[in-house]
């Protein structure tokens, strides 16, 4: 299948990053085959923000790495979403795929925070 992207890749300044295709946020969060439009990485921002601020409440991260993936099936977009966040105490990951981009996003790292929380609940009552 052949991938269609639209946009540029935009660092957080709003400039075009040169040929890397990754996108960091903040220090510790990096986006990688994020090509949209400005108005749509807004929301994509918003999105990632909240639940990293979330998840950050659960477990202490060293790094986020959010991949979009698009396909082209028939007349619309497939959006894939894999996420693997680095933590002191393993790697968690997640993955989801849907029409929409937000949808898609929000249910990854939805998946991340429930992993999050039941790691933080099983080593309680081990304890």
């Amino acid at each position: 299948m052949e991938v269609k992207t639209k946009g540029k890749d935009l660092n957080i300044d709003g400039n075009v990053e040169e040929g890397k295709g990754k996108l960091k946020l903040g220090g510790n969060i990096v986006l990688a085959g994020f090509s949209l439009e400005p108005v749509e990485m807004i929301v994509v921002k918003k999105i990632i923000g909240n639940h990293a601020k979330k998840l950050g409440e659960k477990v202490k991260y060293k790094e986020i790495k959010i991949t979009l993936k698009k396909t082209e099936k028939a007349k619309s977009f497939l959006h894939e979403i894999n996420v693997k966040v680095r933590t002191d105490k393993g790697i968690l990951t997640a993955d989801s795929i849907d029409n929409n981009i937000y949808t898609a996003l929000a249910g990854a790292l939805n998946k991340l925070f429930n992993q999050a929380d039941h790691k933080e609940r099983t080593q309680r009552q081990t304890e």
